[in-house]
């Protein structure tokens, strides 16, 4: 704003200065003379000022998310709530203050009954695995038959081989007459009993390995018996959480620390989501605590914002205080509309002085650094174009010049044109800075005191 006045300033005066002479001429010792000066290093600073915005740092519209009647309405506007409290791993540990409840019975009933289906689905899952450990158990008891058959094959393999080597032992002392064909008779028959013995026992282990096969099949279907089980639980499970997540939205929370500024429901209310195109707002909270102040600056302006730069804030019903604060972030792009950066302040609003809809000014003072300057009464206009005379060899030499900011009766420059060609200030430049009207192109040039 400063800027764009500075020029509208600086054209007055180039206007009032150009022309013919004055028609009342100053009085001076010497109406030809003029003073001179060069370009002044200084310090400058642009003064940026824009209405500003007050709003609630956050604001939030609280809408029904089932159906039902309002039971309790617990607060009213102006109630300062809390918002809900989280542990180091972001889990709900306290839930936000209860603003309202409504009442939805069927819903309550349709939870009991999930609940109950949940306590059903957990006792055939606790079925299941006994059945599971009965069948591993039996398994094991297969596993551990088959091995002491298998155990028992060894045994009447060997009483065979000791029978079949008696039997050949015999028959030889029978061929030399030494004993009786009775013994032969005994011993063979021992022989083809064991020989009986090792055939059943085979049968025994083969049948004992197709048991064992058979208990292996029934754990594994009650294994899966007992993952469907879990299953069922789990779904269960699902089920009765969606219902009373359902239900808990019978619990109208605050979402945020702050005031409740709206409240457009009454007891007995039938509130209905997405009736009529959308949910109707119950309730707004805002929080008060910590204001967003944001004001959008100018295209030209914006150059100069950045994170931190310290801001006055002008409440214009505030006509003895000021508050000051610092900027917290920018939009970095401008609106393609308007040209315009948003620029926002986090104004700490413990006091609660400041309310959200206040009209405000923000005043930024940024400092450039040290600047050539001109007094603005050496500068006028020449088709459309700023210039300066420039004392040069005693004559005066009309030079186009570049204009920055403008700080009091000083104006920035930032180029002169010398022979045609931009040049940055020197410094050393003579320039003529009173008596403009008695000047003209390539006239010799009378500086006082000299």
């Amino acid at each position: 704003m400063m800027t764009r006045l500075f020029f509208l300033g600086v054209a007055l005066i180039a206007t009032t200065i150009m022309g013919c002479k004055p028609s009342v001429p100053a009085v001076r010792s010497d109406t030809g003379a003029v003073k001179t000066s060069t370009p002044k290093e200084k310090p400058m600073r642009v003064v940026i000022e824009q209405p500003a915005s007050i709003d609630a740092f956050e604001e939030t519209p609280l809408v029904a998310h089932i159906q039902g009647y309002v039971e309790w309405v617990h607060v009213d506007i102006g109630s300062e709530v809390k918002g809900p409290t989280y542990d180091a791993k972001g889990k709900m540990t306290k839930p936000g203050t209860l603003l309202a409840e409504l009442s939805v019975p069927e819903l309550i009933k349709e939870l009991a009954q999930k609940s109950a289906l949940v306590e059903q689905v957990k006792a055939e899952l606790k079925q299941a695995e006994h059945g599971y450990k009965a069948a591993d158990a039996h398994v094991r008891s297969a596993d551990a038959y088959v091995r002491e058959m298998q155990a028992s094959i060894a045994r009447a393999n060997a009483s065979r081989d000791r029978w079949q080597s008696e039997l050949a032992r015999v028959d030889d002392l029978y061929k030399k007459k030494i004993v009786e064909k009775q013994i032969v008779d005994e011993t063979l028959n021992q022989y083809e009993s064991a020989k009986a013995g090792c055939a059943e026992v085979k049968a025994k282990v083969e049948s004992a390995q197709e048991l064992a096969k058979e208990s292996v099949a029934k754990r594994d279907k009650a294994k899966a018996d007992e993952t469907a089980a879990a299953a069922r639980v789990k779904v269960a499970e699902a089920d009765e959480a969606r219902v009373k997540a359902l239900a808990d939205y019978r619990f109208i929370r605050a979402p945020i620390p702050g005031v409740v500024t709206r409240r457009n429901i009454h007891t007995g209310h039938f509130l209905q989501p997405n009736a009529s195109g959308g949910p109707a707002v119950l309730f707004v909270v805002s929080q008060t605590d910590k204001l967003r102040i944001h004001a959008d600056i100018p295209e030209n302006e914006a150059q100069y914002m950045t994170g931190n730069l310290p801001a006055k804030i002008d409440v214009p019903i505030f006509k003895d205080q000021a508050f000051d604060d610092k900027v917290a972030r920018t939009s970095q792009s401008l609106d393609a509309k308007s040209r315009t950066l948003r620029v926002e302040i986090d104004y700490n609003n413990k006091d609660g002085k400041l309310r959200p809809g206040m009209f405000a000014n923000l005043i930024f003072s940024v400092p450039l650094g040290e600047r050539y300057t001109l007094p603005a009464t050496a500068i006028f206009t020449h088709i459309d174009q700023y210039c300066c005379w420039r004392v040069e060899a005693g004559k005066a030499v009309r030079t186009p010049i570049k204009l920055g900011i403008r700080e009091g009766q000083d104006v920035e420059v930032l180029k002169m044109q010398k022979n045609g060609v931009w040049k940055a200030v020197s410094g050393s430049e003579e320039i003529i800075v009173t008596n403009l009207g008695v000047v003209s192109e390539g006239k010799e040039v009378r500086v006082e005191g000299r």
